[in-house]
């Protein structure tokens, strides 16, 4: 369940969950709910009566409802009322339900912190797209010295939030907006914001030699599903949870049917790979080409003979990524050679 900030006021969206499915499975399930850190105020008894009847309900149909999540990117000056209402809002859950929330790295020390966490049984540290958009998703840097400092003031067990996926910026008249999960209708100008899955296993691996008590692990935000263009694959989340050396697979292909077709280049690997600074075709019949993407087109005279080379340094094709790299309008089209 979310609530957010919409023109018109507060909006309640709720997602469609197969219960019978999660009874039938039988294991704990948590339930989350994300409040808007842009609300002006909450509505607080609305929330609370939102949320006991989502819990009855959910129970009713035999979930196993063993705890609630509460992600509430709230201001830090905002935290003694956080603490006060999540204290009215257990008054009326059951005492075997636990209450965890998502903490910010803002929140650390100011005053009310160590209020809130009375008032909950486990904490999770996001430490990814806590910053301006602009400055990236994940600073590891940043992210060690926010882990150290929970951990000398954590009261209750908590986690750390990493990211699995990446963003982009779309430029907009009133400021940046951010895409993520699903593409937004704009023909704005999109500035990929990609994250380097390297800084982040780095990270994960520093965070496991760690001795602190009340670390319970890492949370993955977010897990891969088929419609999230910008998730990790699943082999990705894998290999970098556990420590797996992380490499590019660059494959070239000519794609398309002729004689409309296209130099595509797809990283099939886990971390970002170097675009060849130059690749050699053979044409037949062509008729016209051109190169995008940071490439010029040398053409030879006679059309048979097409070179590709690269003109902006450090070009990278991130994973998971499809970039075409020019099209020629041929009969046939072969590679000869890349290089670089």
């Amino acid at each position: 369940m979310q609530l957010h900030q919409a023109k018109a006021g507060p909006v309640w969206t709720e997602a469609k969950v197969d219960l019978p499915l999660l009874a039938a499975d039988g294991r704990p399930v948590h339930l989350v709910v994300r409040l808007d850190g842009q609300l002006k105020q909450l509505p607080k008894d609305l929330l609370q009566q939102k949320l006991t009847m989502l819990l009855q309900l959910w129970q009713q149909q035999g979930v196993k409802v063993t705890q609630l999540e509460l992600d509430y990117d709230c201001a830090s000056s905002q935290l003694a009322a956080y603490a006060g209402w999540l204290k009215e809002l257990r008054q009326l859950l059951p005492q075997t339900l636990a209450v965890a929330i998502t903490a910010l790295p803002d929140w650390l020390g100011k005053p009310g912190w160590l209020e809130l966490q009375q008032q909950v049984d486990q904490l999770t540290l996001q430490v990814h797209s806590v910053l301006s958009p602009e400055q990236g998703l994940f600073q590891p840097q940043l992210a060690k010295s926010w882990a150290q400092q929970l951990a000398g003031q954590a009261k209750k067990p908590f986690y750390i939030a990493v990211p699995s996926y990446h963003s982009a910026l779309l430029q907009q008249e009133q400021g940046w907006l951010v895409e993520s999960e699903q593409p937004l209708q704009s023909q704005a100008k999109r500035q990929e914001l990609w994250l380097d899955a390297v800084a982040v296993q780095d990270f994960s691996l520093w965070l496991q030699q760690q001795h602190w008590p009340l670390l319970q692990g890492l949370v993955w935000f977010r897990l891969p599903l088929p419609s999230d263009k910008r998730s990790w694959s699943y082999s990705q989340l894998q290999a970098v949870s556990v420590g797996k050396t992380l490499t590019a697979d660059l494959k070239m292909s000519v794609q398309g049917e002729a004689p409309q077709l296209e130099l595509v280049a797809e990283n099939h690997g886990f971390v970002a790979a170097p675009l060849p600074t130059q690749i050699n075709l053979s044409g037949r019949l062509c008729s016209a080409a051109d190169a995008v993407s940071g490439y010029k087109l040398n053409f030879s005279k006679d059309k048979s003979q097409l070179q590709f080379v690269l003109t902006k340094a450090e070009t990278v094709v991130q994973p998971r990524q499809r970039l075409v790299l020019g099209w020629a309008s041929c009969q046939n089209l072969t590679l000869s050679a890349f290089k670089g």
